[in-house]
């Protein structure tokens, strides 16, 4: 380890390894995912040169307090009619309802479209499975729903499956798959989602800010989602523009280990790299195990916690200091699930669908938790005009 650790390259990701999932290219994509396990251990360097330290601390402190703001509307302003839905269905594929943020998402869409649309939806739990997920396909095509809704899957694993569900006429949604705007390659009709790039440069902002440019960090991927590099990327790319002194490690946990392997990697990371004091999962769902562990450990005091969702249950933890969790950036997650429905709606009518929602993004940190207080999310962000806003859009 000594040896790697002169590498050339501050964020560095070694070979993948995984026992579990087998992955085989060849003419076509073939993916067998089953049990996921911890992949691959990373060594960092520092990078010669790079922007001032004190001016990159800065800048990233500036980008925080400019996004600890209240977000605004940047939405949409075409209208959708939604009369004539009553009695549409909706396949929602997900893939996991284990996951707290994602049930909540899940559950809310499911509510707001029966209410406002009268459009059906039923929730697919894959377990973090593609088995489960096709079948969830194979059933809306059995079934002749009129829409799949496929959240947060590589859609490149299911072509032919979303070709067969457009042959038989029904449309599909992806969520959360990648950036906002990018080209729909996988015959889908329209993407749903977070600026995760936006919310990976935060986190990378919030390091180089609070380690006053001189930090050490584990980054917790879950590759098998797909917007985890997108914000990986976004994080290792602001911290190397800003922090030339700063390190990140990097470790890939995919989504059926999260419970069992993430409080080891923490514990592990404590005990063996005393001076890695910032740990970045990429999601709070995914660092929730981890918190635990160390809160038992006595360690949440000393280590700091940032990651992102702000889901309910996990960012209230910013008010623990022993659980470790000093950041939490928001991305409002009822915001993104009337964007979700919106989408819906506009398949539904063959309205052209929104490239970007522009959901509200909120950092959570230290300096502003007493803003968690209650169950109120709109109360949290400081804004919840976009419920209104779509609502005028859903023009009976």
């Amino acid at each position: 380890m000594n040896e790697m650790n002169k590498s050339a390259s501050r964020f560095s990701r070694p070979a993948f390894r995984n026992k579990a999932l087998a992955l085989v290219v060849s003419a076509g994509l073939v993916v067998a995912l089953s049990a996921c396990a911890t992949a691959s251990t990373s060594t960092t360097t520092t990078a010669a040169g790079g922007t001032d330290a004190a001016a990159g601390v800065a800048t990233a402190t500036a980008n925080l307090e400019a996004a600890r703001m209240a977000p605004s509307w940047q939405g949409p302003e075409v209208p959708v009619k939604v009369s004539g839905l009553e009695g549409k269905r909706v396949v929602y594929i997900n893939i996991s309802s284990g996951i707290p943020v994602l049930k909540y998402w899940s559950d809310t869409v499911t509510e707001l479209a029966k209410q406002y649309g009268g459009v059906q939806v039923e929730v697919v739990d894959a377990k973090g499975s593609v088995d489960e997920a096709n079948k969830g396909f194979q059933q809306a095509i059995a079934t002749k729903a009129d829409v799949v809704l496929l959240q947060a899957f590589y859609v490149n694993l299911f072509t032919k499956q979303i070709a067969d569900a457009k042959a038989a006429g029904i449309k599909v949604i992806t969520a959360n798959t990648g950036a906002m705007g990018a080209p729909l390659t996988g015959g889908q009709d329209a993407e749903v989602s977070f600026d995760y790039a936006k919310v990976g440069s935060l986190i990378g902002d919030w390091f180089v800010s609070d380690s006053k440019g001189t930090g050490s960090a584990l980054l917790v991927t879950s590759d098998d989602v797909p917007a985890s590099q997108l914000q990986a990327t976004g994080t290792t790319g602001e911290v190397s523009k800003l922090c030339p002194g700063c390190k990140i490690d990097i470790q890939d946990v995919q989504i059926p280990a999260w419970e069992t392997s993430i409080p080891t990697l923490f514990q592990s990371t404590v005990n063996s790299k005393p001076d890695t004091k910032y740990f970045l999962p990429i999601y709070d769902g995914q660092s929730l195990p981890g918190l635990g562990a160390l809160r038992a450990a006595g360690a949440g005091e000393k280590i700091n916690v940032g990651s992102f969702n702000a889901s309910e249950g996990i960012v209230e933890q910013l008010n623990d200091p022993t659980s470790g969790l000093k950041l939490d950036v928001g991305g409002d997650n009822t915001w993104w699930a009337y964007a979700a429905t919106d989408t819906i709606f506009r398949v539904l009518t063959d309205t052209t669908p929104i490239e970007n929602y522009n959901i509200g993004l909120r950092v959570f940190d230290q300096t502003n938790k007493n803003l968690i207080q209650g169950t109120d999310e709109a109360k949290w962000y400081g804004f919840d005009g976009y419920k209104a806003k779509f609502l005028a859009l859903w023009g009976k």
